[in-house]
């Protein structure tokens, strides 16, 4: 009987080991659980560090204020007086910006605006397309594109009740090509982004006389916002990751 209670006790003793190891694994497993979902949430849910700078989301949707400027011809009185004239539309700018590739981008946007150069009366309001791609970082970013300026309705000639002056010219058929610098800071749940364009738009310029087609240059400043930061996709991202590793746990 003695020796029937040694070889029990010897066989037993194997499995409460295995199972108080397996307790202990299975503590040691919950506890990094907790440990890991602590660091997770230590800033809440879908909040990152904002000292660390994170890539920009796949998908952005932009609004943006959009100014340009042309400088146009310039017009002579019977008094020997010159008036220059100006072309500066005034847009909001509606964007979509692709990320692909990790540092790539591709952006199709809409500007829609007014002229309150003093060649509104000639060319009040314009409708702008744009095709921009390039690289983009985490803040910086350049980029090449292409615009087509459509002023309208353009009206040859015509003379301000308000200011006189001489008859104004209009720029048709805007062919644009632009460089852009871009710098884009992350501001609670968006992002601010701030843009300089330099290049040149060949248009046909119509002014008394003057009937040609020409290269002039033209410039630009963007002000934007991003919508959105990416918190849900985040916020999604993480709870695979936590299933992913309760799974290898198991």
């Amino acid at each position: 009987m003695l020796a029937l209670a040694v070889t029990l006790g010897a066989t037993a003793w194997p499995s409460v080991a295995r199972a108080e190891g397996a307790t202990e694994a299975e503590a040691d497993a919950t506890s990094s659980a907790d440990a890991d979902a602590a660091a997770e949430s230590e800033l809440g849910p879908g909040v990152a560090d904002p000292r660390k700078r994170r890539m920009p989301r796949r998908h952005r949707f932009r609004l943006a204020f959009q100014m340009d400027y042309i400088r146009l011809s310039a017009a002579v009185d019977d008094a020997g007086m010159t008036q220059r004239f100006h072309y500066l539309p005034l847009q909001l700018d509606l964007a979509y910006q692709l990320q692909f590739l990790k540092w790539l981008m591709i952006r199709p946007s809409l500007a829609i605006g007014a002229n309150p150069a003093n060649t509104v009366e000639a060319m009040p309001a314009v409708v702008h397309p744009q095709l921009f791609g390039g690289f983009q970082g985490r803040a910086f970013g350049a980029a090449l594109g292409y615009g087509y300026l459509h002023p309208f309705p353009a009206r040859k000639d015509v003379i301000s009740d308000t200011r006189g002056g001489l008859g104004q010219p209009i720029i048709t058929a805007n062919h644009a090509i632009q460089a852009e610098l871009s710098y884009t800071t992350r501001v609670d749940r968006g992002a601010l982004s701030f843009g300089v364009r330099m290049g040149g738009v060949k248009s046909h310029i119509q002014h008394y006389e003057l009937d040609e087609r020409s290269w002039r240059f033209m410039v630009t400043g963007t002000l934007g916002w991003y919508f959105g930061d990416g918190h849900r996709s985040e916020e999604r991202q993480q709870e695979r990751q936590r299933a992913r590793r309760d799974r290898k746990r198991r």
